[in-house]
């Protein structure tokens, strides 16, 4: 699975050790509104795109293209 850069900044801030605790910590935040403004849309997205992950599926990390 692939994330933004600002998706895995979000993601280390709340990583937890496993998926179902990191994703509890996400929900809550985003429940709570504890996340900053400007970073919704990333925890919003992390929250779907990690939802979806199978067991033994990697993150990886994705640039930007370059123009």
């Amino acid at each position: 699975m692939m994330l933004t850069i600002k998706e895995m900044e979000v993601l280390c801030i709340f990583h937890d050790g496993k998926l179902s605790s990191t994703l509890d910590l996400l929900r809550h935040a985003e429940e709570e509104g504890t996340a900053p403004p400007s970073r919704a849309s990333d925890l919003s997205s992390l929250i779907e795109k990690l939802s979806k992950m199978k067991g033994g599926e990697n993150v990886c990390l994705a640039f930007d293209s370059e123009s």
